[in-house]
């Protein structure tokens, strides 16, 4: 009898704090298979977008030189992907100091072509030669991939996404113009 009760009494305990918690919110958006037009696969990003919200928005803003693309859930950025023009030479991990509040020496491939963190990445671009040598001819690409603090840090997500972002930056038309 002693027994019963301690179950029961647990039991019940049990019971209304699992009535308590909150219903865990769940996405009304559909994660996007592209950043801005360039594809990434949907279940590389979907481990870094907020676990919830309404709504996704893209905004992008082209110069000369550089593609920004900027997520956002319900009006708040989440995560930046970019690319940019560097100098011959420049290391990637040189490109992720330019980035405020960012350090991404911690995990850098063998290779040295991309270096990544929980919250960022960075990758040089691998640009067929043009046939003619323009400006492009002395410089390298690099593709950036960096989470706000409403996006969800995964290192082992971010080095997959950057790879992918850079892998299809090597075929937009910016890295294949002649």
């Amino acid at each position: 009898m002693k027994h019963a009760k301690a179950t029961a009494t647990l039991m019940l305990v049990l019971f209304a704090s699992g009535c308590s918690q909150a219903k865990e919110e769940k996405r009304a958006f559909e994660v996007p298979d592209s950043l801005c037009g360039t594809p990434v696969p949907a279940e590389l990003l979907s481990p870094v977008l907020p676990a919830s919200g309404e709504k996704i928005t893209e905004e992008e803003k082209v110069g000369n030189g550089y593609f920004r693309c900027t997520v956002s859930v319900d009006g708040t950025s989440v995560l930046n992907a970019k690319w940019t023009w560097w100098g011959k030479g420049t290391s990637t991990v040189n490109v992720a100091g330019s980035q405020w509040g960012v350090e991404l020496d911690e995990h850098v491939s063998k290779d040295r072509t991309y270096t990544y963190a929980d919250k960022g990445g960075v990758s040089r671009v691998t640009c067929p030669e043009p046939s003619v040598p323009t400006r492009k001819t002395e410089m390298e690409l690099f593709a950036q991939i960096f989470l706000s603090n409403n996006g969800r840090p995964d290192e082992a997500t971010m080095e997959k996404l950057i790879q992918a972002y850079a892998k299809s930056v090597s075929a937009s038309p910016e890295c294949v113009q002649k």
